[in-house]
């Protein structure tokens, strides 16, 4: 599992457990099987564009929220560089949603 994909189940879990959403609860919210996030939480399934995007709306937050990184390294140059990167995939993302109509 590459670093993109460990930050992404970590925040998937981490904000899933903050909003109170057992992983049955999550999936139902989801419209998916519970073993769809089990999977996914796991590392062993990628989600769907779409189905990201269903996930932060059940979650209230954006998706590229989803990427962040959870460990930020210690210099300001390096926590610079992981926020603009932050933005730059919430850019994308919004590009993607006007293009795709949600």
């Amino acid at each position: 599992m590459d670093k993109y994909q460990r930050d992404f189940v970590a925040n998937v879990k981490y904000l899933r457990h903050t909003k109170g959403f057992s992983q049955a609860q999550f999936a139902e919210a989801c419209n998916v099987a519970t073993g769809t996030i089990g999977n996914i939480e796991c590392g062993i399934a990628k989600p769907s564009f779409d189905l990201i995007i269903t996930m932060a709306d059940v979650l209230g937050v954006e998706p590229a929220d989803f990427f962040a990184p959870t460990g930020l390294p210690g210099s300001s140059e390096e926590k610079n560089s992981i926020i603009e990167e932050h933005k730059l995939l919430t850019d994308i993302y919004e590009r993607l949603r006007v293009y795709f109509g949600k």
